[in-house]
């Protein structure tokens, strides 16, 4: 079972927090930016690894339902990194918490908000929830006017 079951296309923001360090990636449109850094474009390839691996992420199996227990894995609130997308509406798709506790590189932790349930995970795609505005986009280059010869 992957961790989001519906249509992708309707995802119109995303929201990536850790620590205190929060990103936002809004779309316009068809096209993604991020919030309050106008000057970076967007790299489309980390957009689709958002869709093609994190979303189709799957739960592997229940590692445990003991609240207390969240800290070992890494998914409680103040340590694991958050991962919440959003509609058009602003309407909450999913809120998953991921954690990455332990010597098991191949695989992660999973608790989604509000649930005590952690599962661990299929693949390992928690570098992928990257939280600074650079791992996301870049300036863009700017062309010469003129090509020195």
């Amino acid at each position: 079972e992957t961790i989001f079951d519906g249509k992708s296309e309707i995802i119109n923001r995303i929201v990536i927090s850790e620590n205190e360090q929060i990103l936002e990636l809004v779309k316009n449109d068809s096209i993604w930016n991020i919030t309050g850094n106008d000057s970076f474009v967007v790299t489309i390839s980390k957009i689709d690894n958002i869709f093609d691996k994190v979303l189709n992420v799957r739960k592997e199996m229940l590692i445990t339902s003991k609240e207390e227990k969240w800290s070992k894995f890494g998914v409680d609130d103040s340590l694991g990194k958050h991962f919440t997308i959003f509609d058009q509406s602003n309407n909450e798709l999913g809120h998953y918490i991921f954690g990455n506790s332990g010597q098991d590189y191949q695989h992660n932790y999973i608790r989604k908000n509000q649930t005590s349930d952690v599962y661990r995970t299929d693949n390992n795609i928690y570098y992928l929830l990257n939280s600074s505005d650079s791992y996301w986009g870049s300036v863009p280059k700017k062309k010469n006017e003129v090509e020195p010869r």
